[in-house]
C-alpha cells in the first residue's frame, strides 16, 4: 500500500514476506514512526504481540484481505494458463500485441502475455472491430478496482481483430518505427540497434500478415498482371487490324523505352 493511505489505529493485512506462500497476518498500525516504518500491534497470530513493520510489508486493508487472496489466486491462474496456450516472453507474438494494443490506445495495454483494461474500455474496442460486447470467460478476471485482466490468447484474438478492421494506423505505427530505428542504427556509434531492429522486424511482418498487407499486395501484383495481359491483347488486335500508331503508343504505356 502506499504509505500515505495508511492510518493509526486501523487494521491491515500483513505479510512478512512478499512471497503469495507466505500467509497473511491480521495487525493493528499503533503509530507512525519514521520514514516507512509503522509500530503495530497483531491481532489474531501472537495476539497483543507489538512490533515495527514497513510499508511495503502491508497490504490491504483486513476488510480486503479476502478479495487479495482471491486475485493473488486468479493472477497465477491466469499465468499458468498462459504457459499452456503457447505464451512466451519477448516472441514476435507477444512484441506484436503489445505495439497494436499501444495504437488502440482506450484506456487498453498488453504486457508479459496480460491484457489490462475495463469492460467499457474492452468493449469500445471490441465495437471497432464489429464484435459483440465482451463476457468475461476464465481464467480472465475482474480486479478488486473493477478492471480486467484478459490471458494471452485473448489478446491475440482481439488483436487480430483490430488489425483487420483498422489496418491504416497500425501499419502506418510500425513504418515510421522502422524508418527511424533503421536511419538510427546506419549512424556511427548506434550499432548496439541492430539487434533490437533485427527482433522487431519479425513482429512487425507478422503485423502486416494479420492487417493483410501481404494478401493485399499480392491481390494487387495478381491484379497488374491481369491488366498488363489484357494490354497486350489489345496490342496485338491493334497489329493486326493495321493501327501501327495506336500499337506503338499503347506498347509504351507499359513498356517505356
Amino acid at each position: 500500500m502506499v504509505g500515505s493511505e495508511l492510518k493509526a489505529g486501523a487494521e491491515y493485512a500483513f505479510r512478512e514476506k512478499r512471497n503469495p506462500e507466505t500467509p497473511l497476518t491480521r495487525i493493528k498500525l499503533i503509530q507512525h514512526v519514521r520514514g516507512a516504518r509503522w509500530k503495530a500491534k497483531w491481532i489474531d497470530t501472537h495476539p497483543g504481540l507489538i512490533d515495527y513493520v514497513t510499508t511495503k510489508q502491508i497490504l490491504v486493508p483486513w476488510k480486503d484481505h479476502k478479495r487479495f487472496l482471491q486475485e493473488e489466486t486468479d493472477s497465477a491462474r491466469l499465468g499458468e494458463y498462459n504457459l499452456t496456450c503457447g505464451y512466451k516472453d519477448a516472441s514476435p507474438v507477444t512484441d506484436a500485441l503489445q505495439q497494436i494494443f499501444e495504437t488502440a490506445g482506450d484506456g487498453i495495454s498488453y504486457d508479459r502475455g496480460i491484457l489490462r483494461t475495463s469492460f467499457d474500455a474492452v468493449n469500445r474496442v471490441r465495437s471497432r472491430c464489429r464484435l459483440p460486447d465482451y463476457e468475461l470467460k476464465l481464467p480472465a478476471y475482474q480486479c478488486r478496482d473493477g478492471s480486467l485482466r484478459l490471458p494471452h490468447d485473448q489478446a491475440e484474438q482481439l488483436g487480430r481483430a483490430f488489425c483487420m478492421a483498422e489496418p491504416a494506423p497500425v501499419l502506418v505505427d510500425i513504418e515510421a518505427t522502422e524508418r527511424k530505428w533503421a536511419t538510427e542504427a546506419g549512424l556511427p556509434g548506434n550499432e548496439f540497434q541492430v539487434p533490437l531492429l533485427n527482433q522487431y522486424r519479425a513482429s512487425w511482418a507478422l503485423i502486416r500478415q494479420w492487417c493483410g498487407f501481404d494478401a493485399a499486395i499480392a491481390e494487387r501484383d495478381k491484379r497488374i498482371e491481369s491488366l498488363e495481359r489484357l494490354v497486350w491483347d489489345a496490342i496485338y488486335a491493334l497489329q493486326r487490324a493495321g493501327l501501327t500508331t495506336e500499337a506503338v503508343r499503347l506498347r509504351q504505356t507499359i513498356k517505356p523505352d
